[in-house]
């Protein structure tokens, strides 16, 4: 069962980052951008959250102070689109050291390769979501064999199930190192906050460069894949 060392995935996400920033910050700045499109928020209400100690009070007003429009499906439509265009290109850059072709070929996408991945990334997205809600060790459980999922979905010609089920051959073994090292990419990312908040743009990238690189560390655990071309 092949494994991982930590700092040397985070000191390879390091260099490519370094070495590809220009177009993923880009990506990274144009996602935040469309984030928080079609939601919005009442600032009189969240003023007021902090003054009751009591969560599901807190949890109330915070529910009643956010609002959407049907503006937010272009927001996570884009959002998506964005994520299957980084993730190829995340890999791209590892095995052939540069992120794509040209830019023209680069944002194309195969509706149908796009469709697995757009069910793959929500799915995944609403069972940790609901299993940290429900009890945070499911959450946590599930986040970590299936991290890899929607990476897979992008960039492998695989169905549904077996995305989810690759992630989960590719984690076996692993979950104490791959949840370290989502807690590491978590404070690598935090700490773009002290860069004026700006360099969280790079700092995201690192920690994508170091998800994926574990994958490709990984991928051997798993019997076959084929790579989208």
């Amino acid at each position: 069962m092949k494994s991982f060392e930590i700092g040397s995935i985070v000191s390879r996400a390091w260099d490519l980052s370094v070495k590809h920033w220009p177009i993923f910050v880009l990506i990274v700045l144009i996602e935040e951008c469309f984030s928080s499109f079609g939601v919005n928020y009442d600032s009189s209400i969240l003023t007021g959250i902090g003054q009751n100690p009591d969560p599901q009070v807190m949890a109330e007003a915070l529910m009643e102070s956010v609002t959407v429009s049907p503006l937010l499906i272009v927001s996570v439509l884009i959002s998506l689109y964005l994520g299957y265009v980084m993730a190829r290109m995340l890999r791209s850059a590892i095995e052939t050291g540069k992120p794509y072709e040209n830019m023209v070929d680069a944002f194309k996408i195969d509706l149908n390769h796009f469709a697995i991945y757009f069910a793959v990334d929500v799915c995944f997205g609403l069972i940790v979501g609901f299993g940290l809600c429900l009890c945070l060790i499911p959450g946590i459980f599930f986040a970590v064999r299936w991290l890899f999922a929607p990476y897979i979905a992008a960039t492998e010609k695989v169905g549904f199930v077996e995305a989810f089920s690759r992630s989960w051959q590719a984690t076996k073994g692993n979950f104490w190192m791959l949840f370290l090292l989502g807690i590491v990419s978590i404070f690598i990312e935090l700490s773009g906050l002290l860069f004026c908040c700006v360099g969280v743009l790079f700092t995201s990238v690192i920690a994508s460069f170091a998800l994926m690189l574990a994958y490709l560390e990984l991928k051997d655990n798993i019997p076959t894949y084929n790579t989208c071309g």
